[in-house]
């Protein structure tokens, strides 16, 4: 049972022992009967200030408040809720069950998808269905693909990252490459197939074949529900999927779809209006929904006078042969009845670029404070015009958003949206800032203290590592396509710090699609501004991100980008972004086997990081030269330089930079026979690790342990201790774990 019907179980139960009825309590709170209706049914989440309403008419003592904000915030790790209301649809649901039910395939995954256009219900039928059939599956697994959302679709690392969490795997289990997140999955999948538990997947939204392709397992007893406004022939080719069309819903099934919001009584006294304005939203769920939802929250007006009203509407929209133009109407009709505040908070929404918004950034937008958005963003949710997330977020469907958009941006609103996009951009610039300070303090070089916000806008505080990390990882999605709308708005500053202040961050999380993403919009930005210091900055940690990703291309980029900044910053004064390019090119010629020219680059990194009095820089240089020396057998050096660079790092208290620092230095010391002190370093790196909770660079640290202690003969505790690390690696980085697994079977092999 969920948390909303259990508020209405206890509200119905509160009403009884008052002796109210709706329409009573109605009165008390100054909220629509039918609205209460819903909430009692459990159909409809109540807003935070609707309970407290409920609560003080009823007597509740805080109790229906708490049940609320459950209800509010709960949260679903797969599947989401069915919608409220539903009907029709049997030759549908009936032609999906017969596809993902009764037609499984035992060798490969069996895949249907739903096709047709906007506002047909594509979302709500997938989720009626799948939370209908629920109990034929052992787990079910969903993801929003987004496919249809102008400012970015989801990628498949994201799509991946949402299904392997719906299956129980940890963020720090998760690699960052998607398609090693895919054979994860995979693995999951098939251990479930190898006990014959079947699983249903959900992709909802997706934009095309080529989308899909990239998340699907193929694994057997896996069902996988796909829903697109495309009819996507290569899945038909490749997957040998089942294509359902949706079209509208037949007159019936959209009059009683009406009835279940405004009554059947009222339904019955004006059959021919309610039939009317079926028509009128062109029999589309969606157009039904918000439509039906006015009128039922406006029982001073007739459902004739409600329909004249629509009617009037969609003449006004009605510009082609738009199967949309009822869509159009409906949100047209509602737009119209919101008061001000309200319908400035939903255009101004369709401005915000981001995947899903928060009250925090909302209220930025709007000029107003978090609460007072929070309370308009909820009576969106109550109109139907915008759903509801767990952790308190919210987003608007991508056709709401689009229509949001329209209207934000006619002219007579001119002077509302650009403050608003200014305030928007201010509250992240200055909130990423504040938590890239909680991120990384000790590393005060990589921060700048920024002026005091502009007027109307609250930047979020952090007072810990552990709050800031949490809400980037929230707002990950977003920070690309803001620091994007900041360089469509001129604001190049911005546009530039937005992603520089995510670096840390970025170093901490290894987002590395993500990560590119946003440097590229700083480059770009940079360049614009004709700031070569910008552009060296931009440039260089555009080259971490690419280096990050692996690969002959994204190393060549990285060597490249790397060059930029040298470049750049030649004929002005040294800068640390010099040395850290040079370090970059010195990991490139590493990772090519070119040991000498690393050294060389990594030497020219350490005089320049020197020089402008870098220590971040220094350590890393060292830490570089170190690995570099090791395998040209100057042992010597390389013990000098690794030593150095953790001893900086340790002095500065920076947890991270230790454990970067101590693993190549453990593996110096391991392959010159001073395993006593390799041993050492690998248990410094895991403490320093684990202080930051960094889980791929603790399972490094306990592989290079494993073959320390393989080396020192305690091969049974060395074979534990491996073993752990290597099912840590495997999930996050299999080129690393391939990389230990060679090393490991090499010393194993010589032994024998």
């Amino acid at each position: 049972m969920t948390a909303a019907q259990q508020f209405g179980m206890a509200m119905r139960r509160l009403r009884g022992l008052r002796k109210l009825t709706l329409r009573a309590l109605s009165e008390k709170v100054n909220y629509h009967y039918s609205v209460l209706s819903r909430i009692e049914l459990g159909q409809l989440p109540p807003t935070i200030e609707a309970a407290r309403a409920i609560d003080e008419a009823l007597d509740a003592g805080g109790a229906l408040v708490t049940l609320a904000e459950f209800a509010r915030s709960e949260p679903y790790a797969a599947l989401p809720p069915p919608p409220p209301l539903f009907v029709g649809r049997e030759h549908t649901l009936a032609a999906l069950s017969s596809a993902l039910i009764e037609e499984i395939h035992p060798d490969r995954s069996t895949v249907a998808f739903v096709y047709g256009p906007p506002g047909t219900g594509k979302t709500a039928l997938a989720r009626w269905w799948a939370n209908l059939h629920q109990r034929d599956f052992d787990h079910v697994l969903y993801a929003d693909l987004r496919g249809f959302d102008p400012r970015q679709p989801a990628e498949a690392g994201e799509i991946l990252e949402r299904l392997l969490r719906g299956l129980g795997v940890s963020e720090e289990r998760i690699p960052a490459q998607p398609s090693m997140q895919l054979d994860v999955l995979r693995g999951h999948l098939d251990q479930r197939a190898s006990v014959e538990h079947r699983v249903l997947i959900v992709l909802d939204n997706a934009q095309d074949s080529r989308q899909v392709a990239q998340v699907l397992p193929g694994s057997q007893n896996t069902s996988v529900l796909i829903t697109s406004r495309r009819r996507m022939s290569g899945l038909v080719i490749t997957a040998g999927a089942e294509a359902i069309a949706l079209q509208a819903m037949t007159k019936d099934d959209a009059v009683e779809l009406i009835s279940g919001f405004v009554g059947k009584r009222r339904a019955e006294a004006e059959p021919s209006a309610v039939a009317r304005l079926a028509s009128l939203c062109a029999r589309l769920p969606l157009a039904l929904n918000i439509a039906a939802e006015r009128v039922a929250s406006n029982d001073t007006l007739t459902i004739e006078q409600h329909a004249e009203l629509l009617a009037h509407g969609a003449l006004e929209l009605q510009v082609a042969d738009d199967e949309s133009i009822g869509v159009r109407a409906a949100y047209s009709y509602s737009y119209r009845q919101l008061t001000d505040d309200q319908a400035r908070v939903f255009r101004l929404c369709g401005v915000h670029p981001g995947v899903q918004l928060t009250a925090d950034s909302v209220a930025a937008l709007a000029g107003t404070t978090i609460s007072e958005a929070f309370r308009l963003m909820e009576q969106l949710v109550q109109l139907s015009l915008m759903q509801a997330l767990p952790k308190r977020a919210f987003r608007l469907h991508d056709l709401l958003r689009d229509y949001a958009a329209e209207e934000a941006a006619r002219p007579d609103h001119d002077e509302e949206r650009e403050p608003a996009i200014r305030r928007l951009v201010h509250w992240y610039l200055h909130t990423v800032n504040a938590a890239s300070w909680a991120i990384t303090p000790e590393r005060p070089d990589h921060h700048i203290h920024l002026e005091l916000a502009p007027d109307g806008v609250t930047p979020l505080t952090f007072d810990s590592f552990d709050a800031a990390y949490r809400w980037s990882v929230r707002e990950l999605p977003n920070f690309a396509s803001v620091a994007e709308l900041a360089l469509k708005h001129d604001m190049l500053f911005a546009a530039w710090r937005i992603p520089v202040e995510c670096f840390d961050f970025f170093i901490h999380h290894r987002p590395v699609s993500m990560w590119i993403d946003s440097f590229e919009v700083a480059l770009n930005a940079a360049v614009q501004a004709d700031d070569y210091l910008r552009v060296a900055q931009a440039a260089d940690e555009l080259a971490e991100g690419y280096l990050r990703r692996g690969g002959p291309d994204a190393l060549e980029r990285a060597f490249t980008l790397a060059k930029r900044t040298i470049e750049v910053s030649r004929g002005h004064e040294p800068n640390r972004f010099m040395a850290f390019a040079y370090i970059e090119q010195g990991e490139v010629a590493f990772l090519r086997g070119d040991f000498a020219l690393s050294a060389q680059l990594c030497e020219q990194a350490l005089v320049i990081a020197q020089e402008v009095g870098t220590k971040v820089g220094e350590s890393l240089a060292r830490t570089h030269l170190g690995s570099a020396y090791r395998e040209l057998g100057r042992f010597d050096l390389a013990a000098q330089h690794g030593e150095m660079s953790f001893a900086q790092l340790e002095a500065a208290d920076d947890p991270h930079g230790m454990g970067y620092a101590a693993v190549p230095l453990a593996r110096t010391f391991r392959a010159s026979g001073d395993l006593k002190r390799a041993l050492h370093y690998c248990e410094e790196a895991v403490r320093a690790f684990d202080r930051r909770d960094d889980f791929q660079g603790k399972a490094e640290a306990l592989a290079e342990k494993g073959l320390t202690l393989l080396a020192l003969g305690q091969r049974d505790e060395a074979r534990t201790t491996f073993d752990s690390a290597q099912d840590r690696l495997r999930q996050i980085d299999q080129r690393v774990a391939e990389t230990y697994a060679a090393e490991w079977d090499g010393l194993t092999t010589a032994e024998q």
